[in-house]
């Protein structure tokens, strides 16, 4: 077998993007040899009942013996302990990936732990949803999504390029960066939001309030900017400790953005309040529009749909023919941190929203609401 091909798959962990990535892969390349190591299982059971997969078990050794790609779909941080176990089992010429959302402490494991010809490129799918396990998985989750790869500096090209043109012929969309890049920008634009958005239910939490007004009063708006804080307590847990020393820069400087304005408030300093909040507008306003409008308290409905012509003429026709009426479409290509789909549209009112939720569930859609999510 060449360089450039990939015939036998390794999967570790078959929850929702280990799930998701061999329903991808089979539906991409059906003659492909697919073995499985899980813990659980009851999701061995269910990917070879539905012919997902080839071979599972519960030994890692097994699964990984004849694999010529290898993907770690564990949370991050059981990942190092899985790196090091590759180092005694991983067969000659492979090549092994991750999927956690954080890149250089894993990185800098395999450097340590991998053997010379083993090759490594870390791995973050910037694709999920809010549910978690097999049963949630789905073939499309990587459809229009970023996938970011983080090579060690020793993976040659040919390594590098059968990973991209693999996640590539599963709809996803590779980019290629430096691990400590990756996560200052994540840890920017995930990790912190996620601090943030638990940090401001907690104030509100502890606000005084012996008639629970807080709870009854908060709508759409404070609901969407805190969606996050909902949250798996563990896996941000862990996230934040393998990001720790970028988490720290940037909550340091998210205080100093807020000390900075309570000095304006303190001063009266009307022109600086007004500049603090014209600034962050001008930035917020400039974030490319089809990757959502996270912010806004739209009606919006997420479809999970794949990605194949006439998909979209098949929904808004469905959707016309019953007189609801789309104010706006848009398609996301980060799908890590939505309720599913890559497809959002947005209603006029919350009637629309619910009948279009209706007739598209009734035709086989998956649809999710964002609003839906609890405090």
């Amino acid at each position: 077998m060449s360089k450039t091909e990939m015939k036998t798959i390794a999967i570790v962990g078959l929850g929702l993007i280990g799930g998701s990535l061999a329903k991808a892969i089979r539906r991409s390349h059906p003659a492909w040899h697919i073995a499985a190591a899980d813990i659980e299982e009851k999701h061995i059971m269910m990917a070879l009942e539905e012919g997902v997969i080839d071979q599972g078990t519960a030994s890692l050794e097994d699964a990984v013996r004849h694999a010529n790609i290898i993907f770690l779909c564990a949370p991050v941080g059981a990942i190092p302990g899985l790196l090091a176990q590759m180092a005694a089992c991983a067969p000659a010429g492979a090549i092994i990936t991750d999927t956690g959302s954080t890149k250089e402490s894993i990185v800098r494991t395999a450097m340590e732990c991998l053997p010379p010809g083993v090759f490594f490129v870390g791995g973050h799918p910037m694709a999920g949803t809010e549910h978690s396990g097999y049963a949630a998985s789905i073939p499309h989750l990587f459809e229009n999504a970023y996938y970011i790869l983080t090579p060690l500096p020793s993976t040659p090209a040919w390594a590098v390029e059968s990973l991209k043109s693999l996640l590539a012929s599963i709809g996803a969309i590779p980019l290629v960066m430096g691990p400590q890049l990756h996560d200052r920008i994540v840890g920017a634009i995930s990790h912190l939001p996620h601090v943030v958005a638990s940090a401001l239910v907690n104030t509100v939490q502890d606000t005084d309030d012996p008639q629970h007004l807080k709870e009854r009063l908060a709508a759409g708006g404070f609901r969407d900017i805190t969606r996050i804080a909902s949250s798996n307590p563990k896996m941000w847990r862990d996230i934040s400790l393998s990001n720790r020393q970028q988490l720290l820069e940037l909550i340091e400087s998210t205080i100093q953005h807020l000390n900075e304005f309570c000095r304006y408030l303190d001063e009266g300093s009307a022109d600086k309040i007004e500049d603090f909040f014209s600034r962050a507008k001008r930035f917020r306003d400039s974030l490319p529009r089809l990757q959502g409008q996270a912010l806004l308290p739209y009606h919006d409905l997420y479809v999970d749909v794949p990605d194949r012509p006439g998909i979209i003429g098949e929904i808004t026709t469905l959707l016309g023919q019953h007189s609801i009426n789309i104010k706006n479409l848009r398609i996301i290509n980060s799908r890590e941190d939505e309720p599913g789909g890559c497809l959002v549209l947005s209603l006029a009112n919350a009637a629309s929203l619910e009948k279009a939720q209706e007739v598209l569930n009734a035709r086989g859609y998956k649809t999710y609401v964002k609003l839906k999510h609890k405090l």
